[in-house]
């Protein structure tokens, strides 16, 4: 008796699945059937940067691998000591592990590369709220001999808000055009066939980095003294883009 009430359960269970696949087949088929509308929805919100991540560089060519290090330290020193008096707070200055490497060139009358020196070098992270210290920073920088600006990147403190409002008006748009085409040619939308986000994410940012910067060579006048810098931050543009395709209803027959 047992056996046979498990068997009966089984089955029922077996055609409750195979009813849902046929429901969902038949729910499907209406994208084919009848045509489909396709649509590509488009939302940006524009958002104004509370971070700023400042990279710089510093290289030192020297005659041996321990010279061309202790250039390098001896730089990266004296900006981190400049940079504390800020008191920026943990983690807002961060210097790269170092890398040294020989450097060659090319002898025109030996036909040969020739060893020149070795080049030690190191990459430094700052990162800050108040934007009005760039010109400050940059400053310290050359007085303490980084010889690179490497550029800046700007984010935003809460960037998944911004980046699901930028998806909702990516949604509504697609489905106000897709209701538009279908009004547009007097046939009744039907449902979602697929829906997808285009790209990599939800969400793509425009004018997070700023152009790369100068040498420091750049930044100083023709007597050699620094030149104070202003920096204008643009507001970031988050985009979003969505893909929707619906079905056309059949149309109904009119009674005469």
């Amino acid at each position: 008796m047992k056996a046979l009430t498990k068997s009966l359960l089984a089955l029922s269970m077996t055609m409750t699945t195979l009813a849902g696949a046929q429901a969902y087949a038949a729910d499907t088929s209406k994208c084919t059937t009848h045509g489909v509308i396709s649509v590509v929805g488009q939302g940006e919100v524009k958002v104004n940067p509370d971070r700023a991540q400042l990279n710089y560089r510093v290289s030192a060519i020297k005659d041996t691998p321990e010279e061309a290090r202790v250039e390098v330290e001896k730089t990266i020193t004296a900006f981190s000591d400049e940079v504390a008096t800020l008191k920026l707070g943990d983690n807002a200055f961060v210097a790269d592990n170092l890398s040294i490497m020989p450097r060659y060139e090319y002898n025109s009358d030996a036909k040969k590369q020739e060893l020149r020196g070795y080049e030690a070098s190191r990459n430094v992270t700052i990162n800050i709220s108040d934007f009005a210290l760039i010109g400050q920073l940059n400053d310290m920088a050359i007085k303490s001999g980084i010889n690179e600006i490497a550029g800046f990147q700007y984010s935003v403190h809460d960037r998944r808000q911004h980046e699901m409002e930028a998806a909702k008006k990516a949604i509504e748009d697609a489905k106000m055009r897709a209701q538009l085409l279908a009004d547009g040619f007097e046939v009744t939308l039907g449902q979602p066939c697929s829906l997808s986000f285009q790209g990599n994410g939800i969400a793509v940012y425009r004018n997070a980095v700023a152009p790369r910067a100068m040498l420091i060579g750049a930044a100083m006048d023709s007597a050699g003294n620094s030149v104070e810098s202003t920096y204008s931050v643009e507001p970031m543009v988050i985009s979003s883009s969505v893909s929707a395709t619906f079905s056309i209803e059949p149309q109904k027959d009119k009674k005469d």
